[in-house]
């Protein structure tokens, strides 16, 4: 719907001179050479206005200064080059943005940075090299304009809303009848759109039925509610919104100028607005797959989707030729694989290497390593003294190192001189190129299996799987009230951005009203009726031990240092104490040995360990994958220290995806549920239980047992590669088949033989 023309400012709206452009309070450069680049977005006013950039960092204090350099690249464009040099303190750095750099719209600015030591040649002292960019002094600033004026105007400036100083996008959702259930649906439906249409790093929901005391840069402001409701909180209704339904920007003199109405005359008819103008438009269909994966808001360019083979050129992946002086280069890269992506234990992706190194690399000591969402995925040695050319060279990455959603991709070149053996005066110094990477490098990813596991929070954190393919999704929270709203809309706008598409979801009072529809629990343990935990591999009795629970030590960052030190010890020793402390008597020599070798497992330990290695070395076998799979089902009872619980179960009858979101007390819910949808800690979600203990520590637990489901047509090819993952992840049970065949061969061969006569 056309738009209302732009009202006059007012004293009364707030208004800030500055954009933060952080995607969180901080971005870390490390090594001797690294860049970040992320997209920023501006309304029409802003783009046009007198800015200038503001940017903040300090470095390592064994960085040197006279080698290394900042560079800040807007659109594309130098704005800032800067000698690496405030190890005591942040240094501020303000420049001004020429007339015309920036647009409307999607903006990118790029930090890269060259670093060298000051006294140290050795590789792992490139681990020592980092500059900090500083998000509360990291911004674009106005001057010379009445900043009162630079708001959105279209449902098309949501991106330019923007993050707050720390990355995080905080919208306010004002609904007089929030507590109402028929307001229910709607207000999440908001907060999805929003979310999506947003593209911001890390969303936070708050759900009230009064106007938010203040806002602050990255916050907006939604207010939800009929016209007769809509007085006591805007003040003055404007008036192409008191007869008819609407949805757009308004200026208010009680909530800013960043405020989004969305009325009408009745909920229906706000219903039907807001997917006509909100929802509608980014509605994908669920049987359309995605081409490309949204990760503008903290990497450039975003990461492509890969649902079947595919050959991806660095150039395309965003890594441009480059060459290297220094002793350590790596480039990033992001790829998104599908919910139903199923491949943790067969099969290899191929990294076709086009490069070089000069004939001053060392081989033995040098190698290139390729980096899968932070674990080593393969190593290249490199062997000739006379250097070399990589043309298509070819290197093998399992595909057990990848997992559904986004993934990080690195290259690493380790490049050792004789220089660096003896490190003379200099030698750190920039010199002749030591290695050089082009962009025709290409990222070859085979035709996976493709089906649905249940249950993995890995797909559900990756894609929104299975609810991103589900026709409706049935919410359960722990109260109809608005830190529950908050908390459920946090959650359901970072599954729909991973899902590229907001859910259709129906909030229910109770699980009898479930249906065959996949579920979503959100709540305070206490506020969760009995009975529905155990649904989810949770006990039941958590309800009312665990919220009443006096943990020995929980570690925060502002915990007195000596509680944080004992915390740390007893969390390793178990809080075991000597018979000593206790009083008793220290036991004998023998009576330790014998202790020892009792839990080792005999003298036959040591030996079984060492051939298990060896096994695992050699093969990539162990004993453990022997074992046939559980099905022996315990029920969760959460460790000390833990507040909140994801857990995701298969209901037995309705072979649905029940996952619930699950907080230690009803006072922190919210503060909870928006730490967990932190880009960290939401990527690291798997398993069937994930457990968040603190700001960023995390506890797995892998299910037991999995069952499948269907995601694509059936087809032989692809069940061929299911059927390979299934027996590569259950190595006892394709022994097992492979015996019996052998056995069923040898007796058919006999059987043969004897009616041709030829038995002896």
């Amino acid at each position: 719907m056309a738009q209302p023309p732009r009202p006059a400012a007012t004293a009364g709206q707030a208004a800030f001179a500055y954009k933060p452009l952080l995607p969180a309070a901080r971005v870390t450069l490390e090594g001797e050479s690294d860049s970040r680049s992320w997209a920023f977005h501006l309304t029409q006013d802003e783009a046009g206005a007198e800015l200038n950039l503001e940017v903040a960092f300090q470095n390592a204090l064994v960085v040197m200064p006279e080698a290394s350099r900042l560079t800040v690249r807007v659109n594309g464009e130098r704005v800032i080059e800067q000698p690496i040099a405030s190890s005591d303190r942040l240094a501020r750095l303000s420049v001004a943005i020429r007339k015309g750099l920036l647009r409307p719209g999607q903006n990118t600015i790029r930090f890269e940075a060259v670093h060298r030591h000051r006294t140290d040649c050795t590789v792992a002292s490139t681990y020592e090299l980092w500059t900090r960019i500083d998000g509360a002094g990291t911004k674009l600033s106005f001057r010379g304009s009445d900043v009162r004026q630079f708001r959105p105007l279209t449902i098309d400036d949501l991106p330019a809303v923007g993050g707050d100083e720390s990355g995080q996008t905080t919208i306010n959702i004002v609904a007089p009848s929030a507590s109402r259930a028929i307001a229910g649906n709607t207000i999440l439906a908001v907060a999805q759109a929003v979310a999506v249409r947003g593209r911001y790093a890390q969303a936070v929901m708050r759900v009230s039925e009064r106007a938010p005391e203040r806002s602050r840069p990255g916050s907006l402001t939604v207010v939800i509610g009929t016209a007769n409701e809509l007085g006591e909180v805007l003040g003055a209704v404007p008036e192409e919104a008191a007869t008819r339904s609407f949805l757009g920007f308004v200026a208010s003199q009680k909530l800013g100028p960043a405020t989004l109405l969305v009325t009408g005359q009745g909920w229906p008819e706000i219903e039907a607005i807001v997917a006509k103008i909100l929802t509608e438009p980014v509605s994908r269909p669920t049987n359309m797959n995605r081409t490309r994966m949204d990760t503008a808001s903290w990497h450039m360019p975003d990461a492509p989707f890969i649902s079947n083979s595919q050959v991806l050129r660095f150039a395309d992946l965003g890594v441009s030729t480059q060459e290297s002086t220094g002793r350590r280069m790596r480039v990033r890269s992001v790829i998104a694989l599908p919910g139903d992506f199923y491949a943790n234990a067969y099969g290899e992706a191929t990294l076709y290497l086009d490069g070089a190194y000069s004939k001053d690399v060392l081989p033995g000591v040098s190698h290139i390593e390729i980096f899968v969402n932070g674990n080593v995925a393969a190593t290249v040695p490199l062997n000739t003294t006379t250097g070399g050319l990589f043309q298509q060279f070819p290197i093998t990455v399992p595909l057990r190192h990848f997992r559904p959603g986004i993934n990080e991709v690195w290259l690493e070149a380790v490049t050792l001189a004789k220089t660096d053996l003896t490190c003379g005066p200099g030698a750190t110094l920039p010199g002749r190129n030591r290695f050089a990477l082009f962009d025709t490098t290409s990222l070859s990813i085979p035709d996976f299996a493709k089906i649905g596991v249940k249950p993995n929070l890995a797909a559900t954190a990756g894609t929104g799987f299975p609810y991103s393919v589900a026709p409706r999704v049935a919410l359960i929270m722990g109260r109809l009230d608005t830190a529950n709203f908050g908390a459920a809309a946090t959650l359901l706008g970072r599954l729909a951005q991973r899902a590229s598409r907001p859910l259709a979801v129906d909030t229910l009072a109770n699980a009898a009203a479930v249906g065959d529809r996949p579920v979503l629990i959100v709540g305070a343990v206490g506020q969760l009726p009995s009975g529905i935990l155990p649904r989810v591999g949770v006990a039941d009795s958590i309800r009312t031990t665990w919220p009443l629970r006096a943990d020995a030590v929980v570690v925060t960052p502002d915990a007195e240092g000596g509680a944080v030190f004992d915390a740390v010890l007893n969390r390793f020793q178990g809080r075991q104490t000597t018979p000593e402390d206790s009083g008793g008597v220290a036991p004998s020599t023998n009576e330790i040995r014998d202790r020892w070798r009792t839990s080792l497992g005999g003298p036959l330990a040591r030996y079984f360990v060492a051939f298990d290695g060896w096994l695992q070395r050699t093969f990539d076998l162990s004993f453990a994958q022997l074992r046939a799979p559980s099905r022996a089902r315990s029920l969760y009872e959460p460790a000390e220290g833990t507040d909140l619980i994801a857990a995701q179960a298969a209901d037995p009858e309705t072979r649905q995806v029940w996952t619930a979101f699950i907080a230690r007390r009803e006072e922190t819910l919210e503060s909870s549920v928006a730490r967990i949808v932190s880009p960290g800690n939401w990527a690291s979600m798997a398993g069937k239980i994930t457990a968040f203990r603190g700001a960023e520590e995390t506890h797995v637990l892998s299910a037991d047992s999995t069952s499948f489901v269907m995601t694509r047509p059936f087809s032989l090819a692809n069940m061929r590669l299911v059927l390979a993952n299934w027996m590569s992840s259950n190595i006892g049970v394709y022994a097992l088949a492979l015996l019996a065949a052998c056995i069923a061969l040898g007796i058919g061969t006999s059987l043969m033989l004897g009616r041709l006569g030829r038995r002896s």
